[in-house]
């Protein structure tokens, strides 16, 4: 849009409004078409319209903006109306979302809630106008600001730019009753503490002890909400910093089995440099490292977790404290087992005899040096001539060898593919003469070796 075609002034807000800081400016006047042209409608029909929530606190913080919200004082079914081609993903709580040429954009009608008696969502929901109202029910004074986009102005009645300028996070109103009202936000609260590459921010002291005093009303919350959560801390770049607060607070006895706050080596670890390029799922598993396979396993279908994810977690803690002999024929099925999760398990290694830990299930060989000289050997390898995949079929084996389909056909074929991958064999011609040198058909096959790790 020109400046001709910017927005007229819509509704005003029953706020007072500050002026922006220059860089919020900035982002306001290179909006994307897409939001300018649901600001001129909505406020061309009568309406007010503020973009609110996530990304008027990431825009302040001088983050990428990745989604927009709106509020709005027209009704669901007024805005569907006006957006033919909108979607009702959540019109029960005034939530509809808006197609734009790029991106989805929710627009949410601004409401009134009644009281939260079940510490997780309101007993009813009715529509409002007011902008003051609907702040005063979010969660902390950095999610409780708007920007108007007509008027290029701010609204803060709760101080957010300030605490954002302190580092602080703090409640909307009493913190006691924020947390009572949805116990989801003790993890919310957690999340915010992670400012990234600024380090990690503090809570005031009334949203602290709030936090500590309500943390088991988290057994209110499902536990595809905490999940949701959680994973996103795991995913922080500060995880180490908020993972032993959450500890210390006793948040994390509330999903995770075990007592926290005692378990030093363990929180301890995810400060080792390595943690660093893991990805969350692998940071809770090397928490988990002490934890008993089976609570491993609980803990992670309590909490929901996808089977893909649980079966990735339970893989690593499956393998903790085993490492590969220091021959190149070793590390090359290590290799190939574990593919790109290779240099990942040693480094998982290094972490654990760093700090110290016992994994269950592992033996524990090896020191630190003698792990770091294995993943020396392993990056210095070049890759397999055939590659990981198998050179030869079962159809190929059965005529060679006159098997028939079942168990021993398998397991020759495993055999004879580990051997491929141990020589760095490259043609079936190899496997042929291989295969002649073997006495498969004088032993037992249920002793023969497999391509696997660990052994």
């Amino acid at each position: 849009m020109t400046s001709q075609q910017w927005p007229k002034i819509a509704v005003e807000a029953d706020l007072p409004s500050i002026e922006c800081p220059s860089h919020v400016l900035q982002w306001i006047e290179n909006l994307p078409a897409d939001v300018l042209e649901i600001v001129s409608k909505v406020s061309e029909n009568g309406g007010g319209i503020w973009i609110v929530g996530g990304a008027v606190r990431d825009v302040c913080l001088g983050l990428e903006v990745h989604d927009i919200d709106f509020a709005v004082t027209l009704e669901p079914e007024e805005m569907m109306d006006l957006f033919p081609d909108s979607i009702a993903t959540g019109i029960e709580y005034g939530t509809v979302t808006l197609r734009g040429q790029n991106s989805f954009y929710e627009a949410t009608t601004l409401r009134v809630e009644s009281e939260y008696t079940d510490g997780r969502r309101p007993q009813s929901v009715r529509w409002g106008t007011s902008l003051s109202e609907d702040l005063q029910r979010r969660d902390f004074t950095i999610n409780a600001m708007a920007l108007d986009v007509a008027r290029k102005v701010m609204h803060d009645p709760h101080f957010g730019l300030q605490d954002i300028e302190r580092g602080i996070v703090r409640s909307v109103g009493q913190a006691y009753a924020r947390i009572s009202e949805d116990a989801l936000r003790i993890l919310r609260a957690y999340r915010f503490l992670d400012r990234g590459k600024a380090g990690v921010w503090k809570f005031d002291l009334e949203l602290s002890e709030a936090l500590r005093q309500n943390a088991t009303k988290l057994e209110n919350v499902t536990e595809e909400r905490i999940w949701m959560e959680f994973q996103k801390i795991l995913n922080g770049e500060n995880v180490a910093q908020v993972i032993e607060k959450m500890a210390h607070d006793g948040v994390l006895d509330m999903f995770l089995p075990g007592k926290w706050a005692s378990q030093h080596l363990r929180l301890e670890s995810l400060y080792h440099p390595y943690t660093s390029h893991f990805d969350g799922l692998t940071r809770l598993a090397l928490l988990l490292c002490e934890s008993f396979s089976i609570d491993v396993e609980n803990a992670l279908i309590e909490l929901k977790l996808p089977k893909k994810d649980r079966m990735y977690i339970q893989n690593l803690h499956s393998r903790f404290g085993t490492l590969p002999e220091p021959k190149v024929s070793n590390l090359r099925v290590f290799r190939s087992v574990l593919q790109e999760q290779a240099v990942q398990h040693l480094e998982l290694e290094i972490v654990i005899r760093t700090h110290e830990l016992s994994p269950s299930m592992g033996t524990y060989d090896g020191d630190v040096s003698y792990v770091e000289s294995l993943l020396d050997m392993l990056q210095r390898m070049p890759p397999l001539k055939a590659g990981n995949a198998s050179l030869i079929d079962g159809y190929w084996l059965m005529q060679r060898t006159n098997l028939g389909k079942g168990i021993a056909l398998g397991r020759l074929k495993s055999w004879l593919h580990r051997l491929q991958v141990e020589r760095d064999l490259e043609t079936k011609e190899d496997i042929e003469e291989l295969l002649c040198s073997l006495h498969w058909n004088e032993e037992n096959y249920h002793d023969w070796p497999s391509l696997q790790f660990p052994e």
